[in-house]
């Protein structure tokens, strides 16, 4: 277990770059990109916080993250932009296609019953054409074959085909739900099951026969979750400042680790599966190798 002192506040979302260089951050007070050997901030990538997820460009130039209804693109070897657009607000949801060819971010225009996908072809960050009749995500996630895009929201999850946008399997919340946390979607490695949910609760969804059904129903208390890329784990962290690995076929605790580091609030993987980090309720970011 390493630690970054990264000092962003409360950490709300973190991503590292596919090529394992950088782990990027976003807290409640600031943002930044860190060297994921050396726990160093890179320079000129210090910004604002308060982004709900973060997505690397394929070769690591830059990351994507939304704040304050703009989408950002923050370069770590050249500055880097979009034509700004201020009809458009984004909601949080950012992704990059598992084949690192398009950008994918969620926006409204004047309410959130008109959100729509914007898209972008990289490397050249040319606007494409995006999906119409979208909900207002604040996080999303592609299946690793390319098939599916899921997405979650305070009132609700979606599975949608990630060509053409169409929906495959809805879940809403009741009314009255309450949640604490912005939500969590995650796919195994073998894009078969997707799961999704809030702090309370968590939803297993199979999508192995190419029809989506309800799987399994877990109660806990976690603040985010996710698949270990290169195994048969499901990862939770929460409140407790505890890390849990899953056992997906049974959903029982197989095992946990407490660094002592206080609440852990956020979770990502490198995308070898081979280490991982968590973010911390007092701004610093805990990196761990995943058989430690």
């Amino acid at each position: 277990m390493r630690l970054i002192e990264a000092d962003l506040g409360e950490v709300r979302a973190v991503a590292v770059s596919p090529d394992g260089r950088f782990v990027a951050a976003a807290g409640n007070k600031s943002f930044g990109v860190f060297h994921w050997a050396t726990g160093e901030p890179v320079p000129g990538t210090q910004g604002l916080g308060k982004s709900e997820q973060i997505a690397f460009a394929p070769g690591a130039q830059w990351t994507a993250r939304a704040t304050f209804g703009r989408l950002w693109l923050d370069g770590i070897a050249a500055p880097v932009s979009l034509p700004p657009n201020p009809a458009v607000r984004f909601t949080g949801g950012v992704a990059v296609s598992p084949d690192g060819k398009v950008l994918v971010a969620t926006s409204v225009r004047n309410s959130s019953e008109q959100a729509k996908l914007e898209r972008w072809a990289l490397p050249a960050l040319r606007s494409i054409t995006g999906v119409d009749f979208w909900s207002p995500f604040s996080r999303l996630a592609f299946s690793p074959d390319g098939e599916f895009l899921a997405g979650i929201w305070s009132s609700g999850f979606e599975l949608r085909f990630a060509v053409s946008g169409g929906l495959d399997y809805r879940h809403r919340m009741p009314r009255d739900y309450r949640f604490t946390a912005p939500g969590f979607v995650s796919f195994d490695r073998d894009s078969g099951t997707c799961v999704f949910g809030w702090d309370g609760e968590f939803h297993a969804l199979d999508i192995s026969t190419g029809t989506s059904k309800p799987g399994r129903r877990v109660e806990a208390l976690f603040r985010d979750a996710a698949f270990a890329p290169s195994a048969d784990r499901f990862v939770t962290v929460g409140d407790d400042g505890r890390l849990k690995l899953w056992n997906p076929q049974s959903w029982e605790v197989t095992r946990e680790y407490d660094w002592g580091c206080g609440p852990l609030t956020c979770l990502a993987f490198t995308a070898d599966g081979s280490a991982g980090v968590c973010g911390t309720a007092d701004g610093r970011l805990v990196q761990f190798d995943v058989d430690e």
